[in-house]
């Protein structure tokens, strides 16, 4: 095979190997993200709305 072909087919390989790391990694942590998330806004509300000019 040549390196044209190697690098046409490799391509896409690797970006279902990274999408399927991020869907599994994601499934895995599916909770804990949104509980963080929720928690880090509860205790930043408002903080942008002190900042006047």
């Amino acid at each position: 095979m040549s390196e044209m072909v190697v690098a046409y087919l490799l391509g896409p390989a690797v970006m279902l190997v990274i999408s399927a790391a991020i869907w599994g990694v994601s499934r895995h942590s599916r909770g804990r993200i949104e509980a963080r998330l929720t928690r880090w806004l509860d205790e930043h509300r408002g903080h942008w709305m002190h900042h006047r000019h």
